[in-house]
């Protein structure tokens, strides 16, 4: 919308240890857990309009798994590895070690319950073996510490990477709060390796019993990505072009994965190749609850955003996730509550406006009127252009929050409300005909400026709206406006009567998305990426349907493609 090309590129976690347990306790292979709920995901995006340049699914691409290997071996080549014997946690019962999703402790650092790797509720790391009251989460029972053989990243060789990182990228005060108490620290050495059957296999003699870490994995995973995208778009250029030259990447992911994209990743980059630059932008979010707990599939509380979306409206639930975003803390969904948006916001404070709108513009002759603007159009105008400046804000990386572009947007319909309430008094009156016609002249301004700013969130409506009222072209495609236009005089108008949101509404769905990936085309088996996922597949995600085709209207001079994580949270 600001003449910039952006790409968008995701992927699942396929060979995160989750998948693994979530296999195991389904009597399952983790590939077929992987692809299923993969499937899942992809459904979910369709439904709800979102389409990516690049959807990968790691497990099923060879392409894939050989560039992480070769990265792999970069780094044993350059001793940016190191193998070392450390006592690690063995479970008995279960007769193996227990590391990341199979290890549940206290965190060491904040006491809350924890698994191996990460603590999601502070944020920093853990070695497993360093958690409190350790248990193996498959049987409960408390592991012995066993001698165990792996390769080590040393971090704090490479801490100058993380440094340039934090002091360069964009991030929320949050998430700079978290890396700046890392980074007060020696950083702790990072297990490259682990003792699984499920993942990547280790490049390197003596390690047939070993798989690369999930999460080591996951920072040559974007350039992996990268890697798959040329070929998926028929561009020339390699995955080193956006991360050597002039191209702005920006990540986005959950607070639990602050310390990996921000520390640990740069680090990484560094040893395999100080060329590469780091992001410009980190956009992060918190945990998202469901009816005040956290998502669990295995605990069956979840809603699946693609059943979710069969019986809802893909516009209602991406401007409602919007607004209660979890972007400075956690925040919550219940249905009562989206429902609540849906009648009393849309239908009733939007619709309300629209529908009345759309009647009047019929008895004015179904056109924008040629009229002179009444004496109060300047400033209602401004306020028009005020909002658009801090959605602009809103929609760009240093300021990007859904949350409050979607509140600005409802801000526009009522600012447009109060200005027909102060000109109702013109109607039905001879000598106030032109300040009527000017006046709604004024609110079809308004009008199409809701089409505009409301496009990234709510695409289908949007682009209705843009239509009807008598724009050329997918409102996706028009050019953003710092400065609002008024409608050009005699353009027909066929605004709806009947509204936007109400339901079982004929041709309101979203048009279909662009192709997410080279899958759709049916390639070469090598490179199919159909199924990404995590073993907990995709749950509604606040953000993530929220921002996922958000443009920047930050003014840049470059592309950007966007490598973007997402996790079901």
């Amino acid at each position: 919308m600001i003449g910039e090309r952006a790409t968008y590129i995701s992927a699942g976690d396929d060979h995160q240890s989750y998948v693994a347990r979530m296999a195991k306790q389904e009597g399952r292979d983790p590939a077929t857990v992987a692809a299923e709920n993969g499937a899942r995901i992809r459904e979910s995006l369709a439904s709800a309009g979102i389409s990516l340049d690049l959807f990968a699914s790691p497990a099923q691409s060879p392409r894939y798994s050989g560039f992480i290997e070769r990265f792999f071996r970069t780094l044993l080549d350059r001793d940016a590895l190191e193998e070392r014997t450390t006592d690690q946690p063995f479970c008995i019962t279960c007769d193996r070690f227990a590391f990341e999703a199979h290890l549940r402790g206290r965190c060491s650092h904040c006491d809350a319950e924890s698994d191996g790797g990460i603590c999601e509720a502070c944020g920093k790391p853990n070695a497993g073996a360093d958690l409190i009251d350790p248990a193996c989460v498959t049987c409960g029972g408390t592991p012995e510490r066993r001698p165990l053989r792996q390769l080590w990243f040393p971090l704090e060789r490479y801490r100058s990477a993380a440094e340039f990182t934090f002091a360069c990228a964009w991030l929320n005060p949050r998430a700079r709060a978290l890396v700046a108490e890392l980074l007060a620290q020696p950083l702790p050495d990072v297990p490259a390796t682990q003792p699984a059957e499920w993942g990547i296999a280790v490049p390197a003699s003596g390690y047939d019993d070993q798989r690369i870490s999930a999460w080591f994995e996951l920072g040559p995973h974007y350039l992996a990505l990268t890697d798959l995208l040329p070929e998926a778009r028929g561009n020339p250029g390699g995955w080193q072009t956006p991360w050597t030259g002039f191209d702005n990447v920006v990540q986005c992911f959950g607070f639990d994965s602050i310390y990996f994209h921000v520390v640990l990743f740069p680090a990484i980059f560094q040893a395999f190749d100080p060329r590469l630059r780091p992001p410009i932008g980190f956009i992060t979010n918190e945990f998202f609850r469901l009816d005040g707990s956290k998502f669990s599939t295995s605990r069956g509380h979840a809603l699946w955003a693609g059943a979710f979306l069969r019986e809802h409206d893909a516009d209602a639930l991406r401007f409602h996730l919007a607004r209660v975003a979890p972007e400075i803390e956690q925040t919550n969904f219940t249905l009562d509550e989206f429902e609540a948006t849906r009648r009393d916001e849309l239908i009733g404070i939007w619709d309300d406006w629209l529908k009345d709108l759309a009647k009047r513009c019929e008895a004015a002759g179904g056109m924008v009127p040629l009229a002179p603007a009444p004496r109060s159009a300047p400033l209602a105008l401004a306020r028009l252009a005020s909002l658009f400046g801090d959605l602009s804000h809103c929609y760009s990386v240093q300021g990007f929050s859904p949350s409050r572009a979607a509140h600005l947007l409802s801000e526009i319909v009522r600012v447009a409300r109060r200005f027909r309430a102060e000109h109702a008094v013109f109607d039905g009156k001879p000598a106030s005909a032109l300040e009527a016609a000017g006046a709604l002249a004024v609110e079809l301004a308004f009008a199409r400026g809701l089409a505009l700013a409301a496009a990234p969130i709510l695409p289908g409506f949007a682009d209705r709206l843009w239509r009807d009222l008598g724009e050329r072209g997918a409102v996706a495609e028009a050019r953003w406006e710092l400065l609002p236009a008024m409608p050009t005089a005699g353009t027909a108008i066929s605004l709806s009567t009947t509204g936007y949101f109400e339901p079982a509404r004929p041709g309101s769905e979203p048009a279909p998305p662009e192709p997410t990936s080279e899958a759709e085309t049916t390639p070469p088996a090598d490179d199919i990426e159909t199924a990404p996922s995590e073993a907990e597949g995709e749950p509604i995600d606040a953000n993530a349907e929220a921002r996922a085709e958000a443009p920047s209207p930050a003014e840049r001079t470059e592309p950007a493609p966007r490598a973007n994580r997402r996790r079901a949270r």
